[in-house]
């Protein structure tokens, strides 16, 4: 009796650390995001305040979505071409980008499209506006993994209760 007590326990513990594991594309996204608003941040300091050149300030980013889309910069494209041709390996799975959702995309995708294709003015309100949209994007990011959060927490444990009551 006292080994299918263990085993009930074995049992209900996984099946909740398996719930918790699944809540790990919310937490990417959420780090994904916070790492891209550091990045811009960074990159409006450098651009705007230090007159950088775009591609340069991507290359040096922390970001790793940021300095690739500057990497491929210094093959002779623009903002909105780099990212583009990037675009897609780095959404895929495994990829710096793989956690994140359409709507993340897309201000990426409008970003890009205008980086380093006017005035410092226009930049500057360029990428402030931008962090503004991933702002609400990270706090919509950290609602969902919360909720996802509480919603396979409480589905493992349900499921592993009932596994417990099958064993025992």
């Amino acid at each position: 009796m006292e080994i299918r007590i263990v085993l009930a326990a074995c049992v209900v513990i996984g099946s909740v650390l398996v719930g918790k594991a699944l809540t790990g594309a919310a937490h990417r996204r959420v780090e994904t995001i916070r790492g891209i608003m550091e990045g811009l941040r960074a990159l409006r300091v450098r651009m705007v305040s230090m007159f950088e050149p775009v591609q340069h300030a991507l290359s040096d980013s922390e970001c790793p979505i940021l300095r690739q889309v500057g990497r491929r910069m210094g093959e002779g494209k623009s903002a909105g071409a780099s990212w583009m041709s990037e675009k897609s390996r780095l959404c895929r799975a495994g990829g710096a980008a793989d956690a994140l959702t359409r709507a993340d995309i897309q201000t990426l995708d409008r970003l890009f499209a205008h980086l380093g294709e006017s005035g410092r003015e226009a930049q500057d309100i360029l990428l402030t506006e931008s962090s503004e949209e991933m702002e609400h994007l990270l706090d919509e990011a950290r609602k969902r993994a919360g909720e996802a959060d509480r919603l396979y927490v409480a589905l493992g444990l349900m499921v592993g209760l009932m596994l417990a009551l099958i064993v025992v």
